[in-house]
């Protein structure tokens, strides 16, 4: 009898531990690039309504929206708003974020989530007011489907706009901080990163494909994320393209700030 309720208590721990950990496994949908990018990528880009922004009035927008089992998302919904202007500018960042699927029982599977933006009017304008809101001169209509394009389905590729003519290779070689960290153990290496050009020229989604660490992934973020582009073009139409950058930390060449070499 006494075994068999062992038994018994085995059976019952063994389904509870079962349980506990496939609920461990159970997480929500989660941006490509993590949460603290796509928050940045949503600061960078937000535009305020006007007169919401002159009257100082904040508030925030809730979006709800369904990732399937593959990432793919659909069914935008606004849960709740403090503007109809702003809802429609928070539904059109939203929609450029890319995600992971979320997991079910350790599985990708369907998953309702949301994504909260947040207009604070101070802040806006405080940041507006200490920086310059970078943009380049398009010419094209924007292509009104969601669609991400890769180079070889393209007709002209994304490039980078430098309102002073300076290329890739130049802004960065100007504008590269090397890391204290990096400098101080020596660490040195390409960072490479994937990205989307979005249809105005900002840059979202930004994944790291080769870390390197010391410092380096960030400021090759922070490089990226100060860019604009002239986006990728297909049929007329100014699309979403993926892109990809290296951004390479070398000890000993003249590409820190201060001009030394390490």
């Amino acid at each position: 009898m006494k075994t068999l309720k062992s038994l018994k208590l085995i059976i019952v721990m063994a389904i509870a531990f079962t349980a506990l950990s496939l609920n461990a496994q159970t997480t929500p949908p989660e941006p490509i690039s993590g949460w603290a990018l796509v928050k940045d990528y949503i600061n960078q880009n937000l535009v305020y309504p006007a007169s919401y922004l002159r009257q100082g009035i904040s508030g925030k927008v809730v979006v709800g929206l369904h990732v399937d089992k593959d990432g793919n998302t659909s069914d935008y919904k606004v849960k709740s708003t403090f503007s109809k202007d702003a809802a429609q500018e928070a539904v059109r960042l939203v929609k450029t974020i890319l995600w992971n699927p979320g997991l079910i029982n350790g599985l990708p599977g369907e998953y309702d989530t949301e994504y909260e933006v947040e207009f604070n009017a101070k802040r806006y304008k405080r940041h507006w007011k200490h920086n310059e809101r970078l943009t380049a001169p398009l010419a094209l209509e924007a292509d009104t489907s969601n669609i991400i394009y890769e180079y070889k389905q393209l007709e002209e590729v994304a490039k980078p706009y430098f309102a002073d003519g300076s290329n890739m290779g130049k802004y960065i070689a100007t504008n590269l901080k090397f890391p204290a960290e990096a400098k101080e153990r020596e660490i040195q290496g390409t960072v490479r990163l994937n990205f989307v050009v979005e249809k105005d020229g900002s840059v979202s989604n930004i994944v790291i494909l080769n870390s390197v660490g010391g410092g380096c992934d960030n400021e090759a973020v922070r490089l990226l994320q100060n860019t604009i582009w002239i986006p990728a073009e297909k049929n007329g139409k100014y699309v979403r393209s993926n892109g990809m950058q290296d951004i390479t930390f070398s000890i000993g060449a003249h590409n820190f700030q201060d001009g030394n070499s390490y």
